[in-house]
């Protein structure tokens, strides 16, 4: 097996370590003075049980896609079913695809993945460049991701991160204490057997309630949810009994969110552009957030995550 290429950052009273080798995930995210690991750390980045459940890996396309295909602007576009037992298409392989360094200091790091007519994503018909920027400041990790069409036509795009937060953030955080918060609008309902949304928005039952207030213990229950975001969907864990919380800041051009976990050690908090399905799901594109990029253009996304003292 081949041996990873990790970098290592430090700045801030943080630490990150970022495999170039799968996706530029950042694999993980520490705060020195209070020993946190703030994200779910693999045990060998190389020998992963699940590979969406460490770090922050990248998706594209998020989530699922119905068959694999959809039509935009006159053209097909079919992707591998690769989860067989629901018939769609799955995340995309970028979080295991190697990316190369443009830049690095020994707080960044810059890195990008190009597919071309020479090199191809899958069978997505555009070449593009998605660039990685992680920094660290004194408020946790900045993720800026920019996506540029260098394609001759418009080019659909649907992006995520599957970022995976430990529970037991601290040597000393008792896990079950915990309390988890996301600014959410509204839930969006999927057929638990395809994982799709079936058009209907229901209103908050007590978990949804309980998660937009901050006051939801994700070691209450397994969850697998999906919801629209508000305009900025701040998302936390509180460590109550330490003082501390995990922040996750993203712009506004995330408007989705998934929410999974196990019940146990982990949960995941999604930020995603669109939602599930979003080029077949039943309801207008326009609510979907399906969106697209004219040829030459870039778009620019925003994260942030840090730790912070609170109560004291």
């Amino acid at each position: 097996m081949r041996k990873p290429e990790i970098v290592m950052l430090c700045g801030g009273g943080y630490t990150a370590r970022i495999n170039l080798s799968r996706g530029a995930n950042c694999i993980s995210l520490r705060h020195s003075a209070t020993g946190a690991r703030i994200l779910r750390e693999p045990p060998d980045p190389m020998r992963l049980d699940n590979p969406y459940l460490y770090g922050m890996p990248l998706l594209f396309p998020v989530n699922r896609i119905s068959g694999g295909r959809f039509v935009f602007a006159g053209r097909e576009y079919v992707f591998p079913v690769n989860e067989p037992n629901t018939g769609c298409h799955l995340h995309g392989t970028l979080h295991e695809t190697p990316f190369a360094v443009t830049a690095r200091s020994g707080d960044s790091l810059t890195a990008e993945y190009t597919a071309d007519a020479a090199h191809p994503y899958l069978s997505f018909p555009h070449a593009f460049t998605l660039r990685l920027s992680y920094c660290l400041e004194a408020d946790g990790l900045h993720l800026k991701t920019a996506l540029t069409n260098r394609s001759d036509t418009d080019m659909p795009y649907f992006l995520g991160f599957h970022t995976t937060f430990s529970l037991a953030m601290t040597p000393k955080t008792n896990a079950k204490t915990v309390l988890a918060k996301a600014e959410l609008s509204r839930e969006i309902e999927r057929d638990m057997t395809t994982f799709l949304p079936t058009g209907r928005l229901p209103e908050f039952d007590a978990i949804s309630a309980a998660l937009a207030a901050g006051t939801w213990h994700p070691t209450d229950r397994p969850i697998s949810r999906h919801y629209r975001a508000c305009s900025e969907g701040l998302l936390t864990l509180t460590d109550p009994e330490n003082n501390l919380r995990v922040v996750y800041h993203n712009d506004s051009s995330y408007g989705f969110r998934l929410i999974y976990g196990d019940g146990n050690s982990f949960l995941c908090m999604e930020p995603q552009t669109c939602m599930v399905n979003a080029a077949n799901a039943p309801f207008a594109r326009e609510e979907t957030g399906f969106a697209f990029l004219r040829p030459n253009e870039t778009k620019q996304f925003h994260s942030q995550i840090g730790l912070e003292e609170i109560g004291i």
